[in-house]
């Protein structure tokens, strides 16, 4: 390795702000619970590398950190998030009965409301896009106006967590159903560059595809009784959920719905996977911010301050990247 000469190194380190400084951006924030907290470092180091945010799309907590962003609460909102533990996070859960979920979402959002005061999207300079899901219509819907925080939460219900949103006639849930990445609404893009920050990306060195010999496998098959024992489980918990009869769990029924939930989960996330790395594929934005799912899970608001750490290391390396693949293009 050759050390530069500081007068290289300085001119180096000059060009390369300047290459930033003159690029607008339309940023594709992703759906992802509390990794999506690795937004804000990646909109913080946006602004440190000198890019203009001109468009911000959303979804999930996506929708949520851009919201704020565009209602330049987003420093406040950090300030605030960063503090909370284990105990002030799950305060903040209005547990629920409910069968449509587990959560209400109301008493997070009045808290943000009593420090963030009142926000309507029409007051924003920035063009903003929240991304729900019509569960009726089976559509995505695209909200660019009316109260920030309704639009929040309907872009926010995780379906079998949180309970579904109701503005209008429309029964809304997570935007990231149908669009964990929200490339479409930046398109046709109004800025110099297209920035897509997945939160549900595979670790460096993941491969899609495996191939398998099945004759070397050792063979899993259930005897009837298990079967049997399984099938009566899952249909217990399916009568449960939809209040169809009252269950006393044992423990071992219990384990099977925590299972049950945990797979619906993994489910949920590989096909959010697989239809990030399309849009992106599709898309092709220039600015591509990876931070694999494994750095967190949904509720773990307690950890911001890693997640926001996350989101500033991965977009460093992207916007660097970026840099260096502009120069050898020149």
């Amino acid at each position: 390795m050759v050390d530069l000469p500081l007068s290289l190194e300085a001119g180096s380190e000059k060009r390369s702000k300047e290459m930033s400084e003159q690029k607008t951006v339309s940023v594709a924030l992703g759906s992802g619970g509390a990794r999506g907290l690795a937004h804000i470092g990646v909109i913080q180091v946006l602004e440190e590398e000198g890019f203009k945010i001109g468009n911000i799309a959303g979804s999930s907590m996506g929708a949520c950190v851009g919201g704020i962003y565009c209602a330049n609460k987003l420093e406040t909102f950090t300030d605030w998030v960063i503090t909370l533990n284990r105990r002030e996070t799950l305060r903040l859960m209005d547990f629920t009965m409910s069968t449509q979920g587990v959560i209400k979402g109301k008493k997070v959002l009045d808290h943000l409301k009593g420090m963030l005061g009142e926000i309507r999207i029409e007051d924003f300079t920035i063009p903003y896009t929240a991304v729900a899901t019509d569960v009726n219509s089976k559509q995505e819907v695209w909200m660019r106006n009316g109260d920030l925080y309704s639009v929040i939460r309907a872009s926010s219900s995780i379906p079998t967590l949180m309970m579904p949103s109701k503005l209008g006639d429309r029964i809304l849930i997570d935007g990231g159903v149908l669009n964990p990445l929200p490339l479409e609404p930046l398109v046709p893009k109004t800025t110099d560059l297209l920035v897509a920050v997945n939160i549900n990306a595979n670790p460096e060195g993941h491969q899609r595809y495996m191939h398998v010999d099945v004759k070397d496998q050792k063979s899993t098959e259930h005897t009837e009784e298990e079967a049997n024992a399984y099938t009566t489980r899952m249909v217990n918990t399916v009568k449960s959920w939809l209040n169809m009869s009252k269950i006393e769990k044992t423990d071992t029924e219990q384990n099977s719905t925590l299972n049950y939930l945990g797979m619906l989960n993994k489910t949920y996330d590989f096909m959010q996977d697989r239809m990030c790395e399309q849009s992106i594929e599709i898309h092709k934005p220039e600015i591509v911010v990876n931070i694999p799912r494994h750095v967190g899970t949904t509720l773990e608001f307690y950890r911001a301050e890693e997640m926001v750490e996350e989101g500033r290391t991965a977009a460093k390396k992207a916007i660097q990247k970026w840099k260096n693949q502009t120069i050898v293009a020149e």
